[in-house]
This record gives structure tokens, C-alpha cells and sequence, in this order.
């Protein structure tokens, strides 16, 4: 095999290692808009909660305001009893007393259902403080942890492309030019071996006199089916 189809060959592959180590870090971005999203749903169980919480509140401040109002009422009417002489005006103050009564007496009920209401709500708020804090936690740890794998996965690329460049430079002008065309347009897959008579890129049969090439390796050979360069691999080599 000649050097320029050994470091084809070597070429091949750290650009098979650097595919997969750009497909690993491709998968963090997702990982963590998965991890901000747990966290964004807690946040909002929270806020929801916080919202819900506050409307009670303003519900009961109401209430309390109207029972208030109505027992106001109802005094009034009381103090007026007093100095009624006819028996219409007496009956008349009597039935607005009642109906003050029956008024303050459902606002009462009201704001005591709102007010187990609001004690069943406040119960709850710790469970979804905790979920929240646990979901920050998890995220922290999590995300510490894919800033490590993807710092020593960038780490790895920049090592290989180091190395790519100089294997790079060690090849012809020309050659350096087909290869990054080709690989550019197949996937960061420029050079594939011959595997049983095929290309192991498309797979495509080779024929008998590109094969025999091949297995001799003292020039540059072309698969007519997707364009990649064709090189017979090495003795033990994996492929």
C-alpha cells in the first residue's frame, strides 16, 4: 500500500470517530431543554398554585367584607326597632333584619367552605416546593454532568482534528481536494474498504480487475456507483 493510500486510509479512520463523537454531541442540546423543561413544569405547578391561592384570598377578603357590611346592616335595623310606633314600619324593619340575617348567614357558609378550600390549598404548597427543588437539583446535577461528558467529547475533537490536519497536510494537493469533496457529499465518508468484492459504502459489486487494484494499492481507486475513494483494507484490519 502506498503512504497516500495509508493515510487515506488513517483518514478514514479518525473521520469514522469524529462522525460519531459529532453525533454524541448532538444529542446534548436536547437533553438539556429536556432538563430546563421539568424544571419550567414544577415552576409552573408552583405558580399555579401561587395564582390559585391568591384568588382565594381576594374570594375571602370579599366575603369578609360582606359579612361585615350585613352585620352593619343588621345592627342598624336593630337600634331602629326602638323607635318604630306603627306596626307596618315594626314588620317591615323585622323583615329586613331577616333578610340581613340570611344574607350574613350564606356569605358565613361561603367563606367557611372557601376557607377549607384555602387550608386544603396551603397543604399542598410544600409537596410542590419539594418537586420543584428536587427537579432544580436533579437539573444542576445533570447538567453538571453533560457539561462534563460534552467538554471531554470536544476535548476528543479537537485531538482528532489536530491529527486530521496532519495527515492532511501529508497528502497531494489534488488528493487533499477529492477527499474533502467527496467526503463533504457523503457523509464525512470519503474512503471505504472493499468487502467482498463490494463497496462498503454503497455496496455496489466492484469488478474483478477494480478488486485485483485493489489488493495490489498503488494508486487511488473509485467506486462507479457512489464515488468514494476504494482501498483494500489492511491485514486485520476492522472495517
Amino acid at each position: 500500500m502506498t503512504e497516500e493510500l495509508e493515510t487515506l486510509w488513517a483518514l478514514r479512520g479518525l473521520d469514522d470517530q469524529l462522525a460519531t463523537l459529532t453525533a454524541a454531541l448532538s444529542r446534548y442540546p436536547a437533553q438539556r431543554k429536556s432538563l430546563e423543561e421539568h424544571v419550567s413544569v414544577e415552576k409552573r405547578h408552583l405558580e399555579d398554585h401561587r395564582r390559585a391561592t391568591g384568588d382565594l384570598q381576594i374570594k375571602r377578603r370579599s366575603l369578609e367584607k360582606d359579612i361585615e357590611s350585613l352585620s352593619a346592616e343588621e345592627r342598624k335595623f336593630q337600634n331602629q326597632l326602638p323607635m318604630v310606633k306603627k306596626n307596618e314600619e315594626y314588620q317591615a324593619l323585622l323583615h329586613e333584619i331577616a333578610g340581613a340575617k340570611t344574607k350574613r348567614s350564606d356569605r358565613e357558609t361561603e367563606l367557611l367552605l372557601l376557607m377549607d378550600e384555602e387550608e386544603k390549598l396551603g397543604a399542598g404548597k410544600s409537596a410542590i416546593e419539594r418537586a420543584l427543588a428536587a427537579a432544580e437539583a436533579e437539573t444542576r446535577d445533570r447538567l453538571g454532568r453533560i457539561a462534563a461528558e460534552e467538554g471531554g467529547e470536544r476535548a476528543r475533537v479537537e485531538a482528532l482534528e489536530a491529527e486530521r490536519a496532519g495527515l492532511m497536510g501529508r497528502l497531494p494537493p489534488s488528493t487533499r481536494s477529492r477527499y474533502e469533496r467527496i467526503r463533504a457529499s457523503k457523509d464525512g465518508r470519503a474512503v471505504v474498504a472493499i468487502v467482498k468484492g463490494a463497496c462498503g459504502g454503497c455496496f455496489r459489486g466492484q469488478p474483478p480487475q477494480v478488486v485485483q487494484d485493489a489488493r495490489r494499492g498503488d494508486r487511488l481507486l473509485t467506486c462507479d456507483g457512489c464515488g468514494r475513494l476504494l482501498i483494500w483494507p489492511p491485514e486485520g484490519a476492522a472495517v
